[in-house]
């Protein structure tokens, strides 16, 4: 069983308890089953999504403030 932490491109996340023990394939596993999934972490192991690609995924007014 490992765990990973992920987080969201709007800041949430959680950790998943698996029997995937590769973490490239988790990632692909994550990103299928939860939205916006921008970041993984299990142990020393650091996935984060590229900057621009981050930004493309976000909705339109979704750096808009609030008037």
């Amino acid at each position: 069983m490992k765990s990973y932490l992920f987080t969201t491109e709007n800041d949430r996340g959680g950790v998943m308890l698996c029997d995937i023990e590769d973490f490239d394939e988790a990632i692909v596993y994550l990103r299928k089953r939860f939205k916006g999934v921008v970041s993984v972490v299990a142990g020393e192991e650091n996935w984060e999504l590229p900057p621009e690609e981050r930004e493309s995924a976000l909705p339109p007014d979704a750096g808009a403030p609030d008037t």
